[in-house]
């Protein structure tokens, strides 16, 4: 039997806030780290995470290679029956980890904000761009042979997306002012 943790630790409250998650719903059924695609790179899933931080287990999580390792696929909140936004949690953890700057690689913070900035440019991610932007920090190029692979594959795409429209860029810049339950900065 699992047992479960209630209760607001000062860290939960700090993440719900941000992200506007009640993690006191989580019943703690498994089926989001059963559904976890990246769950075989994590050292913690989904529901430890969320254990984690009612247990305010701040520096283990935002030391974590479990945040980075979320590639937001939205599965396991697709499953959660009490529809807990997992994706955002992790988000959530990833933007503080980046402003305590705990994290033990540089890397992942760059590569976080060289991908938010995509995301804010043009609704997605761009992943030649984000590839070339990466290199351009010093990050070392994958090989020749797999990028020409995934371009003839038409895997990656070589044109950037159109532009995200104008309702779009308002949602963004009024999480960006704290304007709504976001944390975006």
């Amino acid at each position: 039997m699992t047992m479960v943790i209630t209760g607001n630790s000062t860290l939960q409250t700090e993440v719900e806030d941000l992200c506007d998650v009640n993690m006191d719903a989580c019943i703690q059924c498994g089926t989001c780290t059963g559904g976890c695609s990246g769950i075989e790179l994590m050292e913690y899933g989904p529901r430890q995470i969320i254990q984690l931080i009612k247990l305010n287990q701040r520096k283990i999580l935002l030391d974590s290679r479990a945040i980075w390792m979320c590639v937001s696929c939205h599965i396991c909140e697709d499953r959660c029956p009490a529809k807990i936004k997992t994706t955002s949690l992790m988000d959530t953890l990833r933007e503080m980890a980046c402003v305590e700057s705990t994290t033990k690689s540089n890397e992942q913070i760059q590569f976080h904000k060289l991908y938010i900035k995509q995301v804010k440019a043009f609704g997605r991610s761009h992943e030649s761009m984000l590839t070339m932007a990466l290199t351009l920090k010093g990050t070392p190029l994958p090989p020749l042979k797999l990028m020409k692979d995934l371009i003839t594959r038409m895997r990656v795409d070589i044109k950037p997306p159109h532009r995200p429209d104008k309702s779009y860029r308002l949602a963004i810049k009024r999480v960006e002012k704290g304007g709504s339950k976001g944390h975006g900065k």
